[in-house]
């Protein structure tokens, strides 16, 4: 197992009414694994806690918001219990992230060959020559034309598409055995969100690592997953492989969302549904689920058989 998150919980400050502050949960006992050589596709509507889980793992939370339990076994190591100078030394070398904007993440005032340097510098000590024909030849490998003459331009110089294409570079650069991507392809048009796409399930596959794919959109993970972990309201309500999951849903969100866009399971996405309810006491899902009764106010438990689960009172999984 490369990747073992096992009861991630992660609160946030809120202001009441008198102006009080307190915390509420965001996260409310988040689980699910990893397999190296498998794409995870975490899935779910705005504000379902997707990103956050990601940032909780990585030791990325917003001043707001704080881990309160949880692990987050890599192989074998807990990140949640690393001090911050061992999880630096994980972040960027043992785990890539490609993040929403890639504009966002490179330094404006530095020139994109000298980022990609000083992102092997800060994890392993390297010749500046050598550093630097690795950066090339890796915007090579990420279809980057012209490698040389990218390398001596300024972020705002390039395409959005480029510029994605360099900060999939940046995450691969130290030849990570994880790769988190959250929402790779947001802000982009239709066809070089393909071509993203195509490119981290090319690599992720070539070097034989894991990887996760952030999104709102059954067709990514249709197409590009193996695995997919449906999350609602900062829970993780089904989760197993993509074509049993796809097949035989067994919780009404994902059956909800595989209705809503059936065509989407073959193209390219949009969004689900409306916003993600507020965690409360029993199923958070059952204001909008069909389905639900008396029953639905008590916590469901994770009902499953072998890979296949749901967090569902009615659930039916069959064993694979």
């Amino acid at each position: 197992m490369l990747l073992d998150v096992q009861d991630l919980r992660v609160e946030r400050s809120v202001t009441g009414a008198q102006g009080e502050r307190g915390f509420e949960p965001a996260l409310a006992g988040v689980s699910f694994r990893v397999v190296k050589g498998r794409i995870l596709g975490l899935v779910g509507e705005h504000g379902a806690g997707k990103s956050l889980a990601a940032s909780a793992i990585l030791g990325l939370l917003r001043p707001e918001a704080r881990l309160v339990g949880g692990r987050a076994l890599f192989e074998g190591q807990d990140l949640l219990r690393m001090s911050e100078a061992d999880l630096t030394r994980v972040r960027g070398a043992r785990i890539g992230f490609v993040v929403q904007s890639g504009h966002a993440t490179l330094d404006p005032n530095t020139r994109v060959g000298a980022q990609l340097v000083r992102a092997q510098s800060i994890h392993r000590p390297i010749v500046k020559a050598e550093a630097a024909w690795r950066a090339e030849t890796i915007m090579s490998s990420m279809g980057i034309p012209e490698p040389r003459l990218r390398a001596q331009a300024w972020p705002h110089e390039l395409t959005p598409g480029i510029v994605q294409r360099v900060v999939i570079g940046l995450a691969l650069i130290n030849e990570p055995q994880l790769l988190i991507a959250d929402e790779p392809t947001a802000g982009l048009d239709i066809t070089t969100q393909v071509q993203i796409l195509d490119l981290l399930h090319l690599e992720v596959r070539r070097r034989r690592i894991g990887g996760i794919i952030i999104t709102r959109d059954l067709g990514v993970v249709a197409q590009y997953c193996d695995d997919i972990a449906v999350m609602y309201a900062g829970q993780v309500v089904e989760q197993g492989p993509v074509g049993q999951v796809f097949t035989r849903p067994a919780h009404p969100l994902t059956r909800a969302m595989i209705a809503d866009a059936p065509e989407r399971l073959a193209l390219a996405g949009r969004r689900v549904g409306g916003p993600v309810a507020e965690p409360a006491d029993g199923c958070a899902y059952r204001a909008r689920c069909p389905d639900a009764t008396d029953r639905c106010l008590v916590a469901p438990p994770l009902v499953g058989a072998g890979v296949h689960a749901a967090r569902c009172h009615f659930a039916r999984i069959a064993a694979a």
